[in-house]
């Protein structure tokens, strides 16, 4: 994603929560990510109705009955001439949840997520005219912007909140107060911003504009606490114990001082690794699905791991499989070809193997261009 600059950048940008913006000259590869094809495809009435898709601007959603009709039968549908009219008055389109849509992008959303070990998601927004989806606003989470196609042009104004838990909009640009920075992003640019920093963006005069956010929901404390709550409970008798409300006030507070100093030692030493790797787990999996192979997989075939986590591949699986997916996270994916030579003990026809078995499984995504 960030090619060719060192990762390690965005990793410190990352942890100092530093606004970042690089240029990657990968134009191409971005827009591989996003095509007009699935653009288009998103745009129906049950994106409407799921919330898949939202029709903005400045912030406000379009009222539903603007583009959509019903016919001499009574059922609804989407009335393109109206949309592409509101398109022409400064409409632009969003669209969540891609992760679940696009395998490239659940991909990329599954390889944050390894890295950073957060939550993640993905969103598009498209925007045919000078004016935004959103107006300036800052966000409960960090993002980072990949220009697909087109032009923005970003200003941002600073943190005004210290590590905010809900996301907020200013009605006017004067209410955001002064600009800190500004820059135009190109297709192939990436832009990092750190969650509370007040931002908002424009289109080119003339242009358009297709930019994907992924959303990056940081763990907090309180996550930790619960993870580590619930190692408590599976181990320490005192910490099951039912609160009882109806109790004694005495003895609750005897109850309470007794739980609390279990969790006050388990903070003392944690198992920090452990607390990551159990809330790893809790999310759900992008599962893959890959019915059967009706072919032998050419080594130009893009292979890219699933998993949300960083930790080891499954002891069910069998060896030739484990080894390769711990390669292949190891990597963060890679061409056949590429991971055959890699992996110059096994024979090319094993490591082929071992990978359409771990398509079978659910485990990696096989993109062929």
């Amino acid at each position: 994603m960030v090619r060719p600059h060192d990762p390690a950048d965005l990793d410190r940008a990352f942890l100092e929560k530093r606004r970042l913006h690089l240029r990657t000259g990968q134009a191409g590869v971005f827009a591989r990510l996003l095509p007009w094809s699935l653009i288009n495809a998103q745009v129906t009435l049950a994106g409407l109705h799921n919330g898949r898709l939202r029709l903005v601007r400045s912030g406000q959603d379009l009222p539903y009955e603007t583009v959509v009709g019903r016919n001499k039968a009574g059922q609804m549908f989407l009335k393109t001439a109206a949309l592409h009219e509101q398109i022409g008055q400064g409409l632009s389109l969003a669209l969540n949840h891609l992760h679940h849509v696009s395998p490239r992008i659940a991909a990329l959303v599954a390889a944050v997520e390894r890295r950073y070990r957060v939550r993640g998601g993905a969103n598009a927004y498209v925007s045919f005219q000078r004016e935004g989806a959103l107006g300036p606003h800052w966000d409960n989470h960090d993002v980072i912007i990949l220009q697909i196609s087109g032009e923005k042009h970003w200003r941002c104004h600073g943190a005004r909140a210290v590590h905010p838990l809900v996301s907020r909009s200013y009605p006017t640009v004067a209410e955001a107060g002064p600009v800190e920075w500004e820059d135009t992003l190109r297709p192939g640019d990436v832009l990092y911003i750190p969650r509370g920093d007040i931002h908002w963006a424009t289109v080119a005069e003339g242009g358009h504009s297709v930019h994907l956010t992924l959303n990056l929901g940081g763990l907090r404390a309180r996550d930790l606490l619960r993870a580590l709550a619930g190692r408590l409970e599976g181990g320490e008798d005192a910490f099951r114990e039912e609160v009882m409300a109806l109790a004694d006030e005495a003895a609750t507070r005897r109850q309470l001082s007794a739980q609390a100093d279990l969790l006050r030692g388990a903070l003392e030493q944690p198992d920090v690794a452990a607390l990551f790797t159990q809330l790893d787990g809790e999310r759900e999996a992008l599962q893959p699905m890959n019915l059967g192979l009706d072919r032998t997989l050419p080594d130009t075939t893009e292979i890219h791991p699933a998993a949300r986590g960083p930790a080891g591949p499954a002891r069910t699986l069998p060896p030739a499989q484990q080894q390769v997916l711990s390669r292949l996270l190891a990597l963060d994916g890679a061409r056949l070809g590429d991971l055959k030579r890699d992996l110059a003990d096994m024979e090319g026809a094993v490591v082929a193997e071992a990978v359409a078995g771990l398509a079978r499984a659910g485990q990696v995504w096989l993109f062929e261009d």
